[in-house]
């Protein structure tokens, strides 16, 4: 027997709304039949003038069967950025300085905030405005003469092409290979030669290629802090190989609040003499200072910082009175500041050089101290010295003034710059 179908049905299929029927009903009809159906002319049926009444509810059905579609496309696109939000936004984060991904994520933006507003789209990708306008303009401003690709008639806040030059002079300069990018950044400041921001040093370091980072960064803690020079005196010994694999010592003090070398011996034991040598040295350095009378000496646990040797000779000082304390035991503060010391001396200074004996090593340290004690801003300080910051020397100008000035010239520079792709529009 044929099958018998409904009335709606052969409507639907007259009218060519067959697609609101479950798919899997529409498969068992027969070809043969549909093909019937829709060749028929219902022009000669009593009454087809009256299927306008329809119309409408047919259109109120189509739109509930599409929105029920679009409803479960965007519940599967919901869970989808659920489950990829974590991979994505830090993508879209680092894609600061990625022109590339910059034009990629826009596009992705334009596409969205015709539907869910501008505002939605932005906090979906966790973008600021200021930042979204930004890339914006940059996207829509591209220049080829500067070297963040950025017009600078329109940002003329920019670093001048020749500061940009200037800054990849000192970062590549040899005399100053030890020093970190910070350093460079407040010696340039001190000496005029570049007033910028230490972030714009950082962002052209990573344009050039250039690294100065010596060791991983490490999870910072609050440390021992002195309120004044020589309030707390810190000692310690590293170790040192010499040329032929002979093992030396070097002693260090060095006073917290300044960071500034106060005293140093290099020995071939590691004995109470080494440290007695470098505390008499620092002492000097602190009969010059004319405020302080007593300080702490910080020690670690070794055997020559603990002796009757150097208990006696601290017991028989007069003009400047010690007492010394064990870090981790006497206080809860470890004895870092002056291994950050030695990681600086070894790590920079003493990196990739080999002495053939002590006497050599001795003189070179001589300039290794004079440089980081008074040649070298100390990032603490920036962009004083330590010599500076522990005999409260003044820096000799305004840096806010002298920052500020540096801005007004270069707006002004830039304003005025021949910018080869402006020149070519006016054209």
């Amino acid at each position: 027997m044929k099958n018998k179908y409904d009335s709606a049905v052969v409507f639907l299929y007259a009218i060519g709304k067959e697609h609101v029927l479950p798919p899997d009903f529409r498969r068992q009809i027969p070809y043969s039949t549909i093909s019937t159906w829709r060749k028929a002319d219902y022009g000669n049926y009593l009454g087809h003038e009256f299927r306008y009444h329809f119309n409408d509810s047919f259109k109120a059905f189509e739109l509930a069967k599409e929105n029920e579609r679009l409803k479960q496309v965007m519940y599967g696109m919901a869970r989808s950025w659920i489950s990829l939000s974590h991979i994505i936004l830090p993508l879209v984060k680092k894609s600061n300085n990625n022109k590339e991904a910059q034009l990629k994520i826009l596009t992705a933006i334009n596409y969205l905030k015709d539907h869910l507003g501008i505002d939605r789209t932005l906090r979906l990708l966790n973008l600021s405005k200021p930042l979204y306008y930004q890339w914006v303009l940059e996207a829509r401003f591209d220049c080829f003469d500067s070297y963040t690709q950025l017009c600078i008639k329109r940002h003329p806040q920019q670093l001048e092409n020749k500061e940009v030059q200037k800054i990849k002079t000192l970062l590549t300069a040899p005399e100053t290979d030890h020093w970190p990018i910070n350093s460079i950044q407040g010696d340039a400041l001190r000496k005029k030669k570049l007033v910028a921001s230490l972030y714009s040093w950082y962002k052209y370091a990573r344009i050039w290629g250039v690294k100065k980072k010596l060791i991983k960064k490490q999870l910072k803690t609050k440390g021992l802090i002195a309120t004044a020079p020589n309030e707390y005196l810190h000692v310690d010994t590293t170790f040192y190989s010499l040329n032929d694999g002979q093992k030396v010592c070097i002693s260090f003090v060095m006073d917290n609040y300044s960071k500034m070398i106060l005293g140093y011996h290099v020995s071939s034991r590691n004995t109470f003499d080494i440290v007695r040598a470098s505390v008499s040295k620092a002492l000097k350095v602190i009969s010059q200072h004319p405020t302080q009378k007593h300080s702490f000496l910080v020690t670690d646990g070794g055997k020559e910082n603990h002796n009757k040797y150097i208990d006696e000779f601290i017991s028989k000082l007069s003009k400047h009175k010690l007492t010394k304390i064990r870090a981790l035991k006497d206080i809860r503060f470890s004895n870092s500041p002056v291994e950050a010391v030695h990681r600086t001396i070894k790590g920079r200074y003493l990196r990739n050089r080999k002495f053939e004996s002590i006497k050599a090593l001795n003189e070179y340290l001589k300039w290794v101290v004079q440089d980081y004690n008074e040649i070298r801003p100390h990032y603490k300080h920036r962009p004083r010295t330590p010599y500076e910051v522990y005999f409260d020397i003044p820096l000799g100008f305004d840096i806010r003034k002298r920052v500020k000035q540096a801005i007004q010239q270069r707006v002004k520079n830039n304003k005025c710059a021949s910018c080869m792709q402006c020149t070519g529009c006016k054209q």
